[in-house]
């Protein structure tokens, strides 16, 4: 992975920021040590820009997908790039150094150091005792932290409990993050995460708010009765949205309890069955509506 990801960068930043980046890996594979790694890592920021996104031929694309089907690059700048192939040089050490190193870096990170290193957590190993400070990182208010841990990283879907995901994902809605990016959403579903939802629902309801539409995908497999009571209040007093999500919950369930809102959908779902309508598009274009938020590094 790193060679795959060492390639997209070269063929993104200049020669001199990647002959740099060659010889302080070189270092480290003749003898690792950890002050010269941290050097390294905060000096990323001297050789590479921090506002020019990386992009990847197909066939770079590809290769990543061929070694960790849910990583991409897509919106990294060569800041993170940069450091996270650093990272990976860090996972090849000895396990108690790893820990110890990442530990430390965490501790001394700024905001971009600290989104490279939670953007790499699918890729590094013992994966296990990163979890901590994954759940930790999720507590931030700064987006771009927080992106970096639940916004296209496999890592909370694989490796955080039932618990654990559920906070993720009901603070998505809290701060108004599109849930269409987060991996996993079908796969981590779970009876206290419906009734979480239904929950909020409610609460917004009763206070004259509304709830993202993208919410009720983490409902599509639970139709319990309170659920379904949900489903026909959105029929009644939701929006576009509402219905939308609700025509790709039953294009994607085929219990009978579904059926009444089958029929009232019809015009929806037959946007789904095209492909004009899907969970993404959907989450697209309520992201394009959402009110922005402050708090993220990226224009520092």
């Amino acid at each position: 992975m790193r060679e795959h990801l060492l390639d997209i960068l070269a063929a993104n930043a200049s020669a001199d920021a990647i002959t740099w980046l060659k010889e302080s890996i070189a270092t480290g594979e003749a003898g690792f040590e950890k002050r010269p790694f941290y050097y390294a890592f905060s000096g990323v920021s001297r050789h590479f820009h921090k506002q020019a996104l990386v992009t990847a031929t197909d066939s770079q694309a590809q290769a990543l997908q061929n070694e960790n089907p849910d990583f991409t690059v897509s919106g990294w700048d060569e800041f993170r790039l940069a450091r996270v192939i650093l990272l990976l040089h860090l996972a090849d050490q000895d396990e108690k150094v790893f820990l110890e190193t990442i530990d430390a870096l965490l501790n001394t990170a700024d905001l971009r150091e600290q989104a490279a290193i939670f953007s790499a957590y699918p890729l590094l190993p013992a994966q296990a005792d990163l979890v901590e400070s994954a759940i930790d990182g999720l507590r931030s208010n700064i987006v771009d932290i927080y992106d970096a841990i639940a916004l296209g990283n496999a890592f909370p879907a694989t490796s955080f409990s039932d618990e654990a995901w559920n906070q993720m994902i009901l603070k998505t809605f809290f701060i108004n993050r599109p849930l269409y990016r987060v991996i996993g959403i079908e796969n981590r579903a779970n009876t206290p995460l419906t009734e979480a939802i239904s929950d909020l629902a409610h609460e917004r309801w009763a206070a004259g708010r509304a709830i993202s539409a993208e919410a009720w995908r983490n409902c599509a497999a639970f139709p319990t009765e309170r659920i379904l009571s949900d489903f026909a209040h959105l029929l009644e007093n939701g929006d576009a949205s509402d219905r939308e999500a609700l025509a790709l919950i039953v294009a994607g369930n085929s219990d009978q309890s579904l059926d009444g809102i089958r029929d009232q959908v019809k015009a929806e779902l037959s946007s789904v069955e095209s492909r004009e309508l899907t969970w993404e598009s959907l989450g697209r274009s309520l992201e394009d509506t959402s009110p922005a938020l402050n708090g993220s590094p990226s224009d520092d």
